[in-house]
């Protein structure tokens, strides 16, 4: 079997940008360098995939050890249909060139049925166009789909003793959309192949798309020449940009994530949670990890905050969702809760509503980028941990039996919480 020319991936990088394409495999080393942020991202997905299995359990995971393995895993999918085996994790097809992964394929007496798994509340037009690409590949390869289906997070499912995995994931049935994709998928596909044979990448202009859906790998070398900034539409100076009413507020830091799998009763799934607060100069609290000591956190925090005090924050979005979802298993703080958001205000909000950005470009300016640009301080940016997302991360890796106010990595927590509220902190005296 000769080697691939488009995969599922680079299929949707020419799908949004035939120049992505383009130096995605003809100038690869322009790429920019993946952040320790998007590797986190990239396995969070893993951990919903490998978790969807479990609905269709004793299959045979045919993924590839290595890249070059891609042509092997293909055959074997092959060779395991014709064995009559039932179920197949990363079942692999090829035609034309093109190879797909399914994430999995399951045979039942009404025919075979198609699951691609996605690690998000929600469906994109990305996804279908990808599904749609799958369809096309299997159903081109000769095997008959005769339902395919979506599978996603119920963002609205609480847990509630146990995980249920028929609660937790939703499956939609796409087929008929997909189907009427499939000479759309055919002409995409001739024109990436066409283009890749050019000697010159095509011309493509800089803005939005960008970022949009997903930031493009090559941001760095496309905007290079460009006065704008690469997260900015246009360019601004942002210390223009007024920031109102924030003066005398204390500082109060967070460390939020989402957790893709609810941990305790009451959770739901892509919760916001709070592992660590620092108010003005008082000590960091960081959480324990059992349900038991999520509790005493919170109850902590609601004792150190006074209900009168004005707070300045990076991300009051953050806060709000979080105590949103906490007030529904903790009643008795639903007055502090209020109180708290009424009295705070966030920096990256307040630009917000300054038009700096829209909504749905927010997550492109989180307190690392907004400090480096406005205070011109890049003390964040240089440090091991300078994101709650990798902060998350870390408080993942401590094992809840060695949970110590003392141990390296509460010691980086706690320090990360410190720099965060002297930033915010430094908002004020602009």
């Amino acid at each position: 079997m000769e080697k691939h020319i488009l995969s599922k991936s680079t299929f949707i990088k020419g799908y949004h940008c035939l120049k992505s394409l383009y130096l995605h495999k003809k100038r690869p080393f322009l790429r920019d360098k993946l952040t320790a942020e998007q590797l986190a991202k990239f396995r969070r997905g893993h951990q919903v995939g490998d978790l969807a299995q479990d609905l269709f359990p004793g299959g045979i995971d045919v993924s590839p050890k290595s890249p070059s393995q891609y042509q092997k895993s293909a055959l074997q999918t092959q060779e395991l249909i014709a064995q009559g085996q039932e179920v197949i994790y990363e079942a692999t097809f090829q035609f034309e060139q093109v190879l797909v992964m399914l994430d999995i394929l399951v045979k039942t007496s009404k025919g075979w049925k198609a699951y691609e798994v996605k690690s998000s509340k929600k469906l994109s037009e990305t996804y279908y166009t990808d599904a749609a690409l799958q369809y096309w590949v299997i159903s081109n390869s000769g095997l008959l789909i005769e339902d395919f289906f979506l599978v996603y997070v119920d963002e609205n499912y609480r847990m509630e003793d146990d995980l249920d995995l028929s609660q937790y994931f939703i499956l939609k049935n796409v087929s008929e959309d997909i189907k009427q994709r499939q000479d759309f998928i055919a002409e995409k596909i001739a024109e990436e192949k066409e283009m890749l044979q050019e000697k010159h990448s095509p011309k493509r202009s800089i803005g939005a798309h960008c970022f949009a859906p997903y930031k493009c790998d090559f941001v760095g070398f496309c905007w290079k020449k460009s006065e704008a900034k690469p997260y900015l539409p246009k360019a601004i100076n942002l210390k223009q940009i007024p920031i109102t009413d924030i003066k005398n507020r204390s500082s109060i830091s967070f460390i939020f994530g989402e957790q893709a799998l609810p941990q305790c009763s009451g959770e739901k799934a892509y919760q916001k949670n709070c592992i660590g607060f620092k108010i003005g100069e008082q000590t960091s609290v960081i959480s324990g990890k059992s349900c038991e000591e999520k509790t005493v956190f919170i109850h902590k925090f609601f004792q150190d905050i006074s209900s009168t005090q004005l707070f300045i924050t990076d991300d009051l979005q953050s806060l709000t969702l979080w105590l949103q979802d906490l007030i529904l298993s903790f009643p008795e703080h639903h007055k502090q809760a209020t109180a708290l958001l009424s009295n705070s205000k966030g920096i990256i909000d307040t630009l917000e509503e300054e038009n700096l950005f829209t909504k749905s470009e927010r997550q492109l300016y989180p307190l690392t980028y907004l400090s480096k640009e406005i205070l011109k301080d890049e003390s964040l940016k240089k440090t091991v941990i300078n994101s709650d997302l990798l902060a998350i991360i870390l408080f993942g890796k401590i094992e809840s039996d060695l949970f110590s106010d003392l141990s390296p990595e509460i010691v980086q927590l706690q320090d990360y919480l410190d720099l965060k509220t002297k930033l915010i902190s430094d908002f004020t005296v602009l």
